[in-house]
């Protein structure tokens, strides 16, 4: 199994708009469903399961933090690493932060819906362009 970094960037990209296309055209039940699923601990632990694979499959590509356009992969993979530990041993503190951020209102919501739309179309510029 061979995994490039181009590859990896669009996959992460594909995730990112999946979840958040909701959270823009539906928002209330966006919200409704993020809070009854990062209230549940046991599938706050599922999550932090994703993110160690989302780890792994980063730094496995590339895991030293060298300059240029390939410092994305390891920092993604470092991040994805330290969020999968949080969540494993903090499960309660997803919920705190997401009550706090996107589930305060709509407004924020969907703005961070949109943010992260923009993220994921610079993710796959970064992937198709300059990788």
């Amino acid at each position: 199994m061979f995994i490039t970094p181009s590859i990896l960037l669009i996959g992460l990209a594909i995730f990112i708009a999946a979840l958040l296309i909701p959270a823009i055209l539906s928002t209330k039940k966006w919200q409704k469903a993020m809070k009854k699923s990062m209230s549940d601990e046991s599938q706050v632990r599922m999550m932090s399961m994703f993110s160690f694979l989302f780890a792994f499959l980063f730094l496995s590509v590339h895991w030293k933090l060298t300059g240029g356009w390939f410092i994305i992969i390891p920092i993604i993979g470092w991040l994805s690493l330290v969020k999968g530990l949080v969540l494993l041993w903090w499960p309660e503190f997803a919920y705190k932060m997401a009550k706090k951020t996107y589930l305060e209102s709509e407004t924020l919501t969907a703005l961070i819906g949109f943010l992260g739309l923009v993220i994921a179309i610079g993710l796959t510029y970064v992937a198709l362009y300059l990788y």
